[in-house]
């Protein structure tokens, strides 16, 4: 599903997790969008293409995010 993110055009995919709904991936400006169960969209900034791949591969999204992202990138929320 494709969404519109701060004037971008992301394709945004699920994700199996208890907290993330949806994941997209910008890779020329390295933003990582992502859209929460609960609603929220955060965008992370200048996150590495591989960490992106990496989360659409972990088993458990919600720990990768936890232990990898949420503490370790900027972050807006953007709706």
């Amino acid at each position: 599903m494709k969404k519109s993110i701060e004037g971008e055009i992301i394709e945004m995919d699920y994700v199996y997790g208890k907290t993330l709904s949806t994941v997209g991936y910008n890779e020329e400006k390295q933003m990582l969008a992502i859209e929460f169960t609960r609603g929220p969209v955060h965008v992370y900034s200048e996150v590495p293409k591989n960490v992106y791949d990496d989360l659409i591969k972990a088993p458990v999204p919600d720990e990768f995010f936890e232990e990898n992202i949420r503490r370790t990138y900027k972050n807006r929320r953007v709706w």
